[in-house]
């Protein structure tokens, strides 16, 4: 298995957000995207804490997780921006004004566990984006967020790619 084969992220630009006006619920749909429990902000936490748990055993599988979260940062990056023109404040906290606690990462240490989460999440994701577009009357916002599952699924392939691809030992 050559991990360095994997695609990450899709080679198309993300959409501009364009029409942009103050518009509370679409805030409200963009903070739980991007720091709620799960969220841009917890896969980039939750895959940060992965590569460096896995970086002395699965170096290559750790590498790819990493990757994987710098893609989530350019997601959160740009929903941050879209919360600001949309009229909302980007801190770090839900739709709700929960605060993103440290505590939503899954701390586990076992690679299998750690693979069938991520897809897990990834699904979650791309459901959540999908429930997003039918919330959201902004066109551009919508396709940003078509453009953001398109990645999504890459991060669903590769974990599953390696998850076919890695013996696990039973003890």
């Amino acid at each position: 298995m050559n991990l360095d084969d994997l695609v990450l992220r899709l080679d198309a630009p993300y959409p501009e957000i364009v029409g942009a006006t103050d518009d509370p619920s679409t805030v409200a749909v963009l903070k739980n995207l991007a720091t709620s429990r799960e969220s841009e902000l917890n896969a980039i936490l939750q895959y940060g804490y992965q590569a460096v748990i896995s970086d002395k055993t699965a170096e290559d599988i750790a590498k790819v997780i990493e990757e994987i979260s710098i893609v989530e940062m350019t997601h959160l990056e740009m929903l941050m921006h879209a919360i600001t023109e949309f009229g909302g404040v980007p801190k770090y906290e839900d739709s709700r004004g929960v605060p993103y606690a440290t505590t939503n990462i899954n701390y586990t240490m076992k690679l299998r566990e750690i693979l069938l989460g991520n897809i897990r999440g990834e699904q979650m994701a791309i459901d959540s984006y999908t429930q997003a577009i039918s919330r959201v009357k902004n066109e551009s916002l919508k396709q940003l967020f078509a453009r953001i599952i398109k990645d999504e699924e890459l991060h669903i392939k590769a974990f599953k790619c390696i998850l076919d691809n890695v013996t696990f030992m039973s003890i």
